[in-house]
């Protein structure tokens, strides 16, 4: 048969991963969702080199299921899965393109892209799916206008232009002006938006200048964060065009700051203005010193003599303190993007003028920071932001620290904590910020906040933020604060992200004991149904804290006995809940479980050529646990699920690798089936879970009868274990395992 010419294999590929979306087929299985990535892999490599077919089916796919109208929460959940996969493919085709010029034919496709991508930008945030699509659409935008930078300009420029000449409509849209915060821009595509924003800043009316102020600033984000290195390049090297272009907008923004409730409005973006002309911000701190300043600069020393003054409570109208408190914080984060060996820098010393204000505004529990419950995320998120920033400029100030680790400061200020050292940790690194390890030395206040928390939650009492004596403005903020369950789950992400930050501190006994304390209360989400999203972190956590590096740190003085009684304490209680029943995702769990035998494993032969890895290995628990682990892995070998069949067979393997390493240290346990009875038994049903049967693929459908209804196992499979687990009986060892 004559080879398929390539734009027809391509269409077919489409057609093929369009009708394997879940919007299709209803809920996948794994398989399914394995044949998903595999063709969404073959499109994106394929869109290197056909980038306008594949773009154009894409975006028809993605109309598509656009125009499906969810109905019911089954539908609706494949609805935005769906959308995900399809908007994931195009950030990944969009990203794969190298920089350079694209085709004029490609051009018109990008245009009608665009079109479909405004739809989800603009999309209200009313449930979490609905949020997760939005950031795919954020990605895909930024993603395109890398190529295609501009399409996307013409597009706001054009907006900017209706609106500026009519002034008639009642319900105007802005989402085109708002697409300027999701694009990648780099200083000269900067200036260029500069240049738009000032030609058309006076025509528009007040409601799209606030907008635009938005979008402008995120812009100036995207930048920075996005080319790091040219924003460190314009301390030493101004660029004339962007300082003339910030110097002309921060005039437009003080014209429309005609009151303290607009100048309000206007100090984030001028700060950040401000910052882009490095020569104006000299001039106006050495002007503190007494040193001579321009008249056309004059406003804006007005401006940092304001935002100084708003700083401190009561000086000026509440409105202005919170907008300085946003300000300032912005100021301290554009701080944490110059070089920190570049001490003399003047954004540093304007820094230092308002840090310790804004300390206390922010990180002061006798009377939190709050402007109003509409906003409190946002004032965490504000403190995180304030928190990350004096971390990164000093993190030898420990003033925030001290009141976030206070077990009897307000909740939220242990959420803003974590949070920032999470923020710390995940977030990509400039070389001049500093690391997480500065922070292991807080381990022990950590793990007692992760006590705290886990003992709240679990038991469900209230959190008690504050005395009974308090006003009932701070009562209101108590009952609106993060709750003790979000605060666990970030505590869990964060020991998932780097366990280091609860295994320093102590040591000894000191430490095994509040390690096993640690882990058992990790084990304890593992099996909670009611949080399903922190028993997944949890399982996470407690792979990382098996990596061989960790568990050397649970007890550095004692390793191997730690290992023994903690791990074995962690195998007991999990296989107790599985041979009850008590699990509803055991497959899951079971995967989980080969992953730990595995870090097991490692560490074992890790320490095999050190010590005798079975020091402290005779203890009941571990005994205990060991015969528990092969009750569960017995018992679900008559699982109705064939993949839980198949990992409780692959688990056996682990089982006797484990032997196999143990059984080398002395004399006693010389013999694998000392520590393993069924080792040879255990070996054979391993090894019949990786053999296919003829003419089947090595799948979990190979395993099954394709023409029975009720997926019966099949009949080869079932053979098999029949006859190992007859051997095991004729050896009297099921009895054992069993009683």
């Amino acid at each position: 048969m004559a080879t398929p010419k390539p734009v027809e294999w391509i269409t077919s590929l489409i057609i093929r991963f369009e009708e394997q979306l879940p919007c299709r087929t209803g809920p996948q299985t794994q398989n399914a969702r394995s044949n998903v990535e595999q063709n969404k892999e073959c499109i994106i490599q394929i869109s290197r080199y056909r980038f306008g077919l594949v773009i154009s089916g894409l975006t028809k796919i993605l109309q598509r299921v656009n125009e499906l109208r969810p109905h019911g929460h089954d539908f609706e959940k494949n609805y935005y899965e769906s959308l995900v996969i399809v908007l994931d493919t195009l950030e990944k085709c969009l990203s794969s393109q190298p920089r350079d010029a694209i085709p004029y034919d490609d051009v018109i496709n990008v245009r009608l892209l665009l079109r479909e991508i405004c739809q989800f930008i603009d999309l209200s945030l009313d449930s979490a799916m609905a949020n997760q699509i939005k950031n795919y659409a954020s990605k895909v935008l930024f993603a395109l206008s890398l190529n295609n930078f501009g399409v996307v300009f013409n597009r706001i420029s054009a907006r900017l232009a209706e609106l500026g000449s009519s002034n008639t409509e009642e319900n105007p849209d802005y989402s085109d002006i708002e697409l300027m915060q999701h694009i990648n821009v780099d200083i000269h595509r900067l200036v260029k938006l500069l240049v738009e924003t000032n030609l058309k800043f006076r025509t528009l009316r007040k409601n799209a200048q606030i907008v635009l102020m938005t979008s402008l600033e995120r812009a100036i984000w995207n930048w920075m964060e996005t080319y790091p290195t040219e924003f460190a390049e314009l301390q030493s090297t101004p660029n004339d065009d962007l300082t003339n272009c910030c110097e002309m907008m921060f005039e437009h923004l003080d014209g429309f700051a005609e009151n303290s409730k607009k100048r309000a409005q206007v100090w984030p973006l001028q700060i950040m203005l401000f910052v882009l002309c490095p020569k104006v911000v000299e001039e106006i701190v050495n002007a503190e010193s007494g040193a001579p300043c321009a008249q056309r600069h004059y406003k804006k020393k007005q401006f940092i003599d304001q935002l100084k003054k708003s700083l401190v409570p009561h000086t000026t109208g509440k409105h202005l303190t919170e907008s300085a408190a946003v300000t300032c914080v912005k100021l301290c984060k554009v701080a944490t993007y110059i070089n920190t060996t570049d001490s003399n820098n003047v954004v540093f010393l304007l820094v230092q003028s308002i840090i310790n204000d804004l300390k206390m505004l922010l990180f002061n529990p006798a009377k939190p920071f709050s402007r109003g419950q509409l906003f409190i995320c946002q004032d965490v998120d504000l403190m995180i932001d304030c928190f990350v920033s004096l971390f990164r400029i000093n993190p030898h100030n420990n003033e925030a620290l001290k009141v976030c680790l206070n077990s009897n400061s307000p909740a939220h200020y242990h959420f803003v904590l974590i949070s920032s050292l999470y923020r710390i940790i995940t977030q990509p690194r400039l070389l001049w910020w500093p690391q997480i390890d500065l922070m292991y030395s807080r381990s022990v206040e950590l793990r007692a906040m992760f006590t705290d928390t886990l003992n709240k939650v679990t038991q469900g009492r209230m959190i008690q933020t504050f005395k009974e004596k308090v006003t009932k403005f701070k009562e209101r903020w108590s009952e609106e604060a993060p709750s003790s369950r979000n605060l666990l789950l970030w505590m869990v992400r964060l020991i998932h992200a780097d366990p280091m930050l609860m295994l320093n501190g102590k040591a000894g006994h000191e430490i095994q004991s509040s390690t096993l304390e640690l882990i058992n209360g990790l084990v304890s989400l593992v099996h909670n149904h009611t949080m399903p999203d922190v028993a997944a972190e949890a399982m996470e956590a407690l792979l990382v804290l098996h990596q061989p590096d960790k568990i050397e740190m649970w007890n550095p003085e004692a390793p191997i006995n730690t290992f023994w009684d903690v791990s074995s304490q962690v195998l007991f209680s999990i296989s107790q809940k599985l041979t009850q029943h008590m699990i509803v995702n055991y497959t899951e769990i079971l995967k989980w479980l080969r992953d730990i035998l595995v870090c097991r494993n490692a560490f074992l032969l890790r320490h095999k050529d050190y010590a005798n890895c079975n020091i402290g290995a005779h203890i009941a628990i571990c005994k205990q646990a060991h015969i528990k682990l092969e009750v569960v892995f017995l018992m679900y070998l008559w699982s109705i699920d064939m993949e839980a069949v198949l990992v409780a067979m692959s688990c056996f393997a682990l089982l006797c690798e484990e032997a196999d390493i143990r059984c080398v240290w002395d004399e006693v346990t010389a013999t694998v089936t000392y520590l393993l009875p069924n080792y040879h038994v255990y070996q054979e049903l391993a090894a019949a879970s990786t053999v296919p049967t003829t003419g089947e693929s090595c799948t979990t459908e190979a395993y099954h009868s394709p023409s029975a209804q009720d997926r019966e196992v099949h009949p080869w499979l079932l053979a098999s274990m029949g006859r190992h687990v007859y051997q095991l009986g004729e050896s009297h060892q099921v009895t054992r395992l069993l009683s």
